[in-house]
């Protein structure tokens, strides 16, 4: 490239040619550009053009003072260096990197060539891993706010259902009030009534006293009508006299609600944390396995699969048995994992092939085989992403096979023998989750497999 080739880089320059170069700015200047940057920005690091046009030309250090090229290479340090970076007698700028491992930048290149090639080979492989783990995040994030939802939901379902059965029993209570004040007490009416009795009693006297006062035999119809409309009012006016000491004596009764303020007050103090959210972190039951501890879309498939199942959607696992650390035998598997309710099975082949089955169903060291009538038994697959359910609920879910056997699901479907570092896997017409010859799990061909185990694990499902 010439001189004359290389044009300022300000759009109203660009017909004349440049004469210097600023690294800082990463622009070709004409004289005209050249003045005013040197006024406005002096620290930046301007050459000139025939620097460029140099062969071999690498750019000036960035250090500050330093108006050198780049000459140097510090290993230490992974940076480019120019003289004074090197330089055995130090101060504030120069010989930063004077103890350093240092390679001329000839004899480093090929290296940063190799690594280079690496690196872009490297991101090329990482490009579709991200793009899937953000899909995996982003489907997670949907799967999250989905259970936040739902789980909304059930707390204001909950709450209403309480809501609505308290208010139903305060009406039944304030019904149950009125009726028995109604039966046992007085009511308004009867007082006005009770009221008017003097004034009544006082009305019969005088109209009794009137009739013996004017009778005579012409009139001994009139007394007998009289006689006999004073003795109906006698009768209502007993009858009322009769409430009063009825309704007098009432008072002797105590009506009251239960419970006391006291009670009441526990009661309140109860439903002050009446439910309860619970955060329940599944992932950590892997963190001690050698299985899938580091792969969280396998312990994410793993737990989708049986809360699926279960139908529930808060559990979790314990790990209660490491055959590496627990022993190899059928023996130290069942001294750990019988009768301990559900159980996830996680088994790794010597060949990396990762799989293993859930039940709900306990083990025992009895070589009897087991129904599960709830259909939630599954063997899976994790390098096929695959779960294999039930072909038939009435078929054998797991069985011992042999006493001091390992697990064994379906009629040998996986299993593993008395020395659990040893196991088989069937696919044949009598099995209950593989069948037609298809050894999905091991990859094998025909109808029947083994397999060494490298590492078997058994997890308490907890739910």
């Amino acid at each position: 490239m010439e001189e004359r080739d290389i044009k300022c880089s300000s759009k109203e320059h660009q017909e004349i040619n440049a004469i210097s170069y600023c690294c800082n700015c990463d622009v070709y200047m004409c004289n005209k550009c050249e003045n005013f940057h040197s006024n406005l920005l002096k620290n930046h690091k301007v050459f000139n053009i025939d620097y460029y046009l140099k062969k071999n030309f690498t750019g000036f250090c960035n250090e500050d003072n330093h108006k050198n090229e780049y000459e140097y290479f510090c290993k230490t340090h992974n940076t480019l260096c120019c003289v004074a970076c090197i330089a055995k007698i130090k101060n504030k700028n120069n010989g930063k990197h004077a103890d350093c491992v240092i390679y001329n930048i000839d004899e480093i290149i090929n290296d940063k060539k190799k690594i280079m090639n690496d690196n872009i080979k490297y991101l090329k492989e990482i490009s579709a891993k991200i793009q899937e783990s953000i899909n995996d995040a982003k489907n997670l994030f949907e799967r999250m706010t989905d259970n936040k939802e739902n789980l909304k939901m059930k707390v204001q379902k909950c709450f209403t259902k309480i809501r609505n059965v308290l208010n139903i029993r305060e009406g039944e209570l304030l019904s149950e009030i009125e009726e028995i004040y109604d039966k046992a007490f007085l009511k308004e009416n009867m007082i006005r009534e009770f009221e008017k009795l003097p004034r009544k009693i006082s009305s019969l006297l005088e109209k009794g006293n009137m009739v013996q006062r004017e009778y005579n035999d012409k009139k001994k119809i009139l007394l007998i009508n009289e006689c006999i409309q004073i003795e109906n009012n006698i009768k209502d006016i007993n009858l009322i006299n009769e409430n009063i000491t009825k309704f007098k004596n009432s008072s002797n009764i105590s009506i009251s609600f239960s419970p006391n303020e006291n009670e009441m007050n526990e009661n309140i103090e109860k439903f002050k944390n009446f439910g309860k959210i619970k955060k329940i972190d599944f992932i950590s039951a892997f963190a001690n396995s050698n299985i899938i501890k580091n792969d969280i879309n396998k312990q994410n498939c793993i737990v989708n699969w049986i809360k699926e199942k279960i139908n529930k959607q808060f559990l979790e696992m314990k790990l209660i048995f490491k055959m590496t650390e627990n022993g190899t035998d059928g023996k130290s598997f069942h001294r750990f994992c019988d009768k301990k309710g559900p159980t996830l099975i996680l088994i790794k082949t010597t060949k990396n092939k990762i799989f293993g089955g859930f039940t709900p169903l306990n083990w025992e060291n009895n070589g009897k085989s087991k129904i599960d009538e709830s259909n939630q038994t599954f063997i899976f697959s994790l390098n096929l992403n695959k779960k294999f359910d039930m072909i038939n609920p009435n078929r054998k879910a797991i069985q011992g096979f042999s006493v001091d056997y390992g697990p064994n699901f379906g009629d040998y479907d996986l299993g593993l023998k008395n020395s659990l570092k040893e196991g088989m896997t069937y696919a044949n017409s009598s099995c209950n989750y593989l069948s037609n010859n298809k050894l999905e799990l091991t990859g094998g061909n025909g109808d029947n497999d083994t397999f060494q185990t490298e590492e078997f694990e058994v997890y308490q499902v907890i739910y």
